[in-house]
């Protein structure tokens, strides 16, 4: 029979609670903190033969809480080709015409985690340059962002777009000079080509999920935040209405706890996915349907996030929204009515402060206190936009390796006076936001570790917006939970919390900065269960 009762001891164990920062010992029964302070105290808050686990110098945290993760377009991404090392022009059709040699026309190419930004001659490729790797299968390639995606011709006969098909609302299809589609699809219009795409076989894909919830797991990740599409809207397009689904089969197989976030367009949907296996709570972990999500703009390096003014290197676009503000501010209304929480997907400046001038005409019209509605990303804010965040108590879900990421060419696409306020951390901090991390998965890598390093030294980027190692491990634990509205359940190592921690080689505040990302994950515990 398992022992359920064990002393942690004989490490450094940073608890990220003000009362108790570091204590000696830590005592567990039943998966939950039973009492913290010395191994003598925590001994006799138990019975005779409690389990004693020696961390040997080791740091012990709170587990990781990741506020915002795609993970059936990780799954995805597990059974598609990766692009991410492809560096020209020449190679990525090398791969894509060996990946046709071995594929029938009955299946697709899909290349994920593409970005031209690693070409020595920046430049998007066309149809036309997809058609020189092949003619008989079809294919298609992301873009790392997930926001724009580039078909061959034959991709798009499949999907019957031609070259007057009309942009639909949200999205565009590009074409050059002589109107002509040039096989690039942005924001909703890749909706139109994922409505084609045939489906993996269902072993596949729960293969692929048990692989990405291990990862997950090795990064010492307890708890994740999950995007989940309810119908066509969203990155995914149709294909995203197996979301649910697909994560209700999951949700046996996976060991640690889960928050969703739904795009839809009806609180009904929220209150129905409430009663399916995505809301529960059982003796290791705790899943929670939160509320609504939305993309209200895209994104900086496909030029479609939406700008108080243009970009630099792009004068004549200012992106755009993806939705109007009235219907924006129904979906709003609608949620905020109903106790939900709202999340909304921002990137561009404008696309900010729309978002904030509608919750700040929510929050007047129908006010409730303890809110917690969300921005996604608020990426590029200002003064006046984080002194609005702050006044309506609007928390910030963000993701640090965004600027691994764009730190190469956002000067060039920014301008020097707006990179001052992209992922200003230390601004939203110092004005008293409440600050989640998050990796965006598989935007980023689940690589908690290296987010805080980024966090704390931004490799050199607008070094004025670092935070210390402190505040960073408090944006993936305590910050995090309270963004889930679970800080009294977990985020901390405080007695009455459920023992969710993660077992580091060392403690992240008394190293070099820069070595961070290279403290490896000993354990990944949830519920007192050690789940590596």
């Amino acid at each position: 029979m398992k022992n359920n009762e064990q002393v942690y001891f004989g490490g450094d164990i940073y608890t990220v609670d003000d009362n108790n920062p570091t204590v000696p010992a830590i005592a567990v029964k039943n998966g939950l903190i039973v009492a913290v302070g010395t191994k003598e105290h925590c001994l006799a808050k138990l019975g005779d033969s409690p389990q004693l686990i020696d961390l040997e110098g080791a740091c012990l945290l709170p587990g990781f809480i990741d506020t915002h993760i795609h993970p059936t377009l990780m799954i995805f991404f597990q059974l598609n080709s990766d692009l991410s090392a492809v560096k020209s022009m020449q190679q990525l059709q090398l791969i894509l015409s060996d990946k046709a040699k071995g594929t029938t026309s009955n299946n697709w190419i899909m290349g994920l985690n593409f970005d031209e930004q690693n070409f020595t001659e920046l430049l998007l490729p066309t149809r036309m340059d997809l058609d020189k790797a092949s003619t008989t299968v079809p294919i298609i390639i992301v873009r790392k962002d997930g926001h724009s995606m580039i078909a061959n011709t034959l991709a798009m006969t499949l999907a019957n777009i031609t070259d007057d098909t009309t942009d639909p609302s949200g999205g565009i299809i590009e074409r050059d000079d002589t109107g002509r589609a040039t096989g690039v699809f942005r924001e909703t219009a890749v909706s139109l080509l994922l409505k084609a795409l045939p489906l993996p076989d269902p072993m596949s894909i729960m293969q692929a999920g048990m692989s990405v919830f291990k990862h997950i797991i090795s990064q010492g990740v307890t708890s994740i935040g999950m995007i989940l599409q309810t119908d066509g809207e969203g990155v995914a397009g149709f294909q995203g209405a197996y979301d649910v689904p697909l994560m209700q089969e999951l949700v046996p197989h996976i060991p640690i706890n889960l928050y969703s976030l739904l795009v839809c367009k009806d609180v009904q949907i929220i209150n129905k996915i409430k009663k399916s296996s995505l809301q529960q709570q059982n003796t290791v972990t705790s899943h929670k349907v939160g509320g609504m999500k939305f993309w209200a703009d895209g994104t900086f390096s496909s030029c479609t996030a939406c700008m108080i003014t243009p970009f630099t290197d792009v004068p004549d676009s200012k992106g755009f929204l993806i939705h109007t503000h009235d219907h924006m501010y129904e979906r709003m209304v609608k949620a905020h009515k109903a106790g939900e929480q709202i999340a909304i997907h921002s990137i561009g400046d404008e696309c900010a402060r729309v978002c904030v001038d509608l919750f700040d005409k929510l929050l007047k019209e129908y006010p409730r206190n303890n809110h917690r509605h969300r921005l996604e990303h608020a990426s590029l804010l200002n003064p006046e936009l984080i002194r609005d965040i702050a006044r309506l108590k609007i928390l910030v879900s963000t993701q640090p390796l965004f600027i691994k990421a764009e730190k190469k060419w956002l000067l060039q696409r920014l301008g020097a006076h707006r990179t001052q306020w992209t992922y200003a951390f230390k601004a939203l901090l110092d004005a008293g936001v409440k600050v989640a991390g998050a990796s965006d998965a598989p935007a980023e890598d689940v690589n908690i570790l290296q987010a805080i390093q980024y966090c704390v030294t931004r490799d050199g980027f607008e070094p004025q917006q670092c935070i210390s190692a402190a505040q960073a491990i408090k944006m993936f634990t305590l910050d995090a939970a309270y963004a889930q509205f679970e800080e009294h359940e977990k985020g901390s190592l405080t007695v009455g919390k459920r023992a969710d921690m993660v077992i580091l080689t060392s403690n992240p505040t008394a190293i070099d900065n820069n070595k961070i990302e290279d403290i490896k994950v000993l354990q990944t515990i949830v519920s007192g269960q050690n789940l590596l």
